[in-house]
């Protein structure tokens, strides 16, 4: 009984998977070379930070070598918030990569490191929207 209903369900969907917006679908990532190096080179070369998060996101391996892909994100975003924050907003940027590190630090598996490559890359997409140069752009023209 437990099988067919699981079944069922795995099932019901698949066949909604066609369905659903195309926000919430899984892009196919954009590298036709399946190595790790275009990958992170893929981010590296992003146009903008969310494109980089984007690439990382349909590229992701769901294991250890996230953090690679993580790292390129890091490496394209920093440079546009990095440099202007205050010795306590960088501080706090600090913290919160450090806090991803603690929050699956004690789970074993690559699937973990994964999960800390996201949230890492993912704070620092933050940060970027938030201080970063279309941050002050957008102040600037605003009256």
């Amino acid at each position: 009984m437990l099988r067919r209903t699981v079944l069922a369900v795995s099932a019901t969907l698949m066949l909604a998977a066609p369905i659903l917006p195309t926000s919430l679908q899984a892009k196919d990532c954009p590298v036709q070379d399946a190595g790790w190096e275009a990958r992170e080179e893929a981010i590296r070369t992003a146009p903008t930070c969310k494109q980089a998060m984007e690439i990382m996101q349909a590229c992701a391996y769901g294991a250890g070598g996230d953090t690679g892909l993580g790292e390129a994100v890091r490496e394209r975003c920093e440079p546009e918030f990095l440099p202007k924050l205050r010795k306590a907003q960088k501080r706090a940027y600090d913290r919160e990569q450090k806090r991803c590190d603690r929050k699956f630090a004690r789970q074993s598996g690559t699937m973990y490191r994964s999960f800390t490559a996201f949230c890492q890359a993912q704070s620092t997409v933050a940060h970027a929207t938030r201080f970063g140069a279309t941050a002050n752009a957008k102040a600037k023209r605003s009256p």
